[in-house]
């Protein structure tokens, strides 16, 4: 669990340079990212794809649990290399019926650090959401 968490968090914070719109994939996750980086973790895991309901009916202890740790993971990441500095969208690939998409980005750090990865969002009652797997 705490793997799966640390690493949808990097990808969260990898993500944080998309459009001002929540309509598509990249710009959903921006907001995402940039609610993580303001520790509004209420909405940041908001945005996270849970099979069987909705984060935001989780019992408040598992809550309270997930967001301390989204504090540290953040915490770890910024005492390491520094707040993002720029967050660059390469491509956004939607799947064919619209359900899936992955999201290739690249972060910068205030360190120079740079990161490239891929981020997988599914689309959940017309609403783009991080596929954390749970």
């Amino acid at each position: 669990m705490k793997k799966i968490l640390y690493l949808s968090l990097m990808a969260i914070v990898s993500l944080l340079i998309a459009s001002c719109s929540n309509d598509s994939p990249g710009s959903a996750l921006k907001h995402y990212m940039e609610a993580m980086f303001n520790k509004n973790f209420e909405e940041a895991f908001n945005g996270y794809a849970i099979k069987d309901g909705n984060p935001s009916e989780l019992p408040e202890p598992i809550k309270k649990s997930l967001f301390d740790s989204m504090e540290s993971a953040i915490e770890e990441i910024t005492d390491q290399h520094g707040a993002i500095k720029s967050i660059e969208i390469i491509s956004e690939e939607i799947s064919e019926d619209g359900t899936t998409a992955e999201v290739e980005y690249k972060q910068v750090f205030e360190d120079g650090t740079e990161d490239e990865g891929t981020q997988t969002m599914v689309k959940k009652d017309g609403k783009w959401l991080i596929d954390v797997g749970l």
